[in-house]
């Protein structure tokens, strides 16, 4: 059969539509971006599968305008227990957190690829189903894609970028014959989406329940439903038939692990979905290959420990959209775009180490090392530092790019910082030096805050004031600013709204009560009455941060100068003409 070629250079094609893909195409339209997105399947898939929607992506469905949609069909989950032989030794709460959202959102991955689908119908997008992507060839100028239709037509797109979120088989991975290096698990895996039946008060939150080399676990699921994951030793057999690749157990199977790994009596009834399955742990060496990118199963998958596979996926679209977008709309350099596999490579590292380590901890089968496991989790996890990376693991609120090659620091050296007698210290003081260093790097994600619109005289949080598609500049006051450190910032403010215009939202945040008549701005301002940004954000002198589209922090400096602005924008935007 010959193959149609439709006329034009498309100039991006999204490759799958689950949660990942569906994300992206969510953000390049957000980000003015003409695409298509296909999909082989007929119709979304009805099955709960992935559960857990974590902090940081819920901060990304908030600039989504997802988030109401999201945590109207979602449960709150705010605890953590795991228990061994009836007895516990984990516990961790979620609730001090720093986001908005402290708590891991129970939502079946069904109901979250059904918000974001009709999210695109809102933009006008739709998914085109029953097209299967099987072959690319690509030149220093597009790709092209053979695509199979369910009618039996073939099709040549070609497009100038394509993006694989085909899933653990991705057929873009394979077409670009990438190495899928990793391991395999040898235990075996099984989920069920059920009610219980509790004979008392069940604890609350994600519970794990180990007895033995038996693992299982219970998360509570909107509808006064549950989900349960039990993990097996490699030799078990629960069920008659059972293979290597076990396809649906039994609920019975399920019932005898509940039976002997939990300390409470649970009975089992009215199974949704049951599944039987071995977990293979992953990654691609590179997330780009010419104009072909990858993201989430497509290139890494892991072990369900920790409930970060969707986060992550979703995580690597919204990451890469905004760059790609700039590109597209010839205002971004390729550094963008390069910088992909540089910010979420060193996150799937870390996660396929993370999910392996918590998976192998339960399911350790050495009688003395779940001995020494038994003891010593409790005393672990009752230290502060232990719990913070623990919640920042899981949350992904300590996801940090700041190795990438597109962020910038900029700060006075402290050995220049000297007092002279009978003088005043030198800009910063050594004090608030210090204090800008403790602060969140370039390369870290922007905490939240509350702050006054000075047009308004509203209470605004900073996360509405950074929801869109530019980057935005902060400009701080310091906690105590003079007429000149006013005067300055109100320079740059002019400096950075002329030069950057399309590409850029400016707002002064004054570490005051009121408006000092000496601002000379009379663009976007915010009080920081009772100074907590400043504080978070170590400003305790003028500074700048410039925060990307995605959420983390691209550049800052202390104290503020247009030239680390510009600096930052020359590695990444292409300069307008005029």
């Amino acid at each position: 059969m010959t193959a149609e070629s439709d006329k034009g250079t498309l100039p991006v094609l999204v490759v799958g539509a689950g949660p990942t893909g569906l994300t992206m195409a969510a953000e390049l339209a957000r980000h003015g971006v003409h695409f298509r997105i296909i999909d082989r399947s007929p119709q979304p898939s009805e099955h709960s599968k992935a559960l857990a929607v974590q902090p940081r992506t819920l901060e990304i469905f908030e600039d989504m305008g997802l988030i109401e949609t999201a945590l109207a069909q979602g449960l709150e989950l705010t605890e953590l227990n795991a228990y061994s032989e009836g007895r516990r030794i984990v516990h961790l709460t979620l609730s001090e957190l720093d986001s908005p959202y402290p708590f891991i959102l129970s939502l079946p991955q069904s109901t979250t690829e059904n918000i974001l689908i009709q999210h695109l119908k809102g933009l006008g997008v739709e998914v085109e189903r029953q097209v299967e992507f099987t072959y690319l060839s690509q030149n220093n100028n597009e790709v092209t894609a053979v695509l199979h239709h369910g009618s039996g037509r073939e099709e040549l797109c070609r497009c100038h970028w394509l993006i694989g979120c085909d899933g653990a088989h991705s057929a873009v991975r394979h077409g670009l014959d990438l190495s899928f290096a990793g391991g395999d698990f040898d235990e075996l895996f099984m989920l069920a989406d059920v009610r219980i039946d509790w004979s008392e008060k069940p604890p609350a939150g994600l519970c794990l329940f180990n007895k033995g080399d038996r693992v299982i676990g219970v998360i509570p699921m909107p509808g006064d439903r549950f989900r349960i994951i039990a993990v097996l030793p490699p030799e078990a057999r629960v069920w008659e038939g059972q293979t290597d690749e076990p396809g649906e157990p039994p609920l019975s199977a399920f019932q005898d692990l509940m039976n002997e790994c939990c300390h409470i009596r649970a009975t089992l009834s009215d199974p949704v979905w049951l599944s039987g399955f071995k977990v293979r742990f992953r990654k691609v060496l590179q997330y780009k290959a010419g104009r072909v990118f990858l993201a989430g199963d497509a290139a890494h998958v892991h072990s369900p420990a920790g409930g970060q596979g969707l986060n992550t996926g979703i995580q690597d679209a919204y990451n890469l959209a905004w760059k790609l977008a700039l590109v597209v709309r010839g205002l971004g350099k390729s550094a963008l775009i390069d910088s992909y596999h540089a910010e979420r490579d060193g996150v799937a590292v870390a996660l396929l180490k993370g999910t392996n380590f918590l998976t192998r901890v339960n399911i350790m089968r050495n009688p003395i090392g779940r001995q020494v496991r038994n003891r010593l989790a409790p005393l672990l996890v009752a230290q502060e530092v232990v719990q913070q990376r623990i919640k920042g693991f899981l949350s992904e609120l300590a996801i940090s790019y700041r190795k990438s090659p597109i962020v910038l620091e900029h700060r006075h050296s402290l050995l220049k910082t000297r007092v002279l007698p009978g003088s005043q210290p030198e800009e910063p003081n050594p004090n608030q030096w210090l204090q800008f260093s403790l602060g969140p790097s370039a390369g870290d994600r922007v905490p939240d805050a509350s702050l006054t619109n000075l047009s308004t005289e509203s209470h605004i949080r900073l996360f509405a004031i950074l929801q869109g598609t530019r980057h935005c500049l902060l400009l701080l006051t310091g906690t105590d600013p003079s007429a000149d450190v006013l005067q300055s910032l109100s320079r740059i403010a002019y400096q950075a709204e002329q030069k950057y215009d399309h590409s850029i939202h400016v707002h002064i945040v004054i570490g005051a009560s009121s408006r000092p008549a000496s601002l000379n701005w009379d663009g976007s301002t915010f009080l920081d009455e009772d100074l907590s940004l400043h504080h978070r954000l170590g400003a305790g002198s003028e500074c700048l941060y410039l925060i990307r589209p995605d959420g983390y922090i691209g550049c800052r400096a202390q104290p503020a100068d247009f030239s680390t602005i510009e600096e930052y924008f020359e590695h990444i935007l292409i300069p307008r003409t005029s």
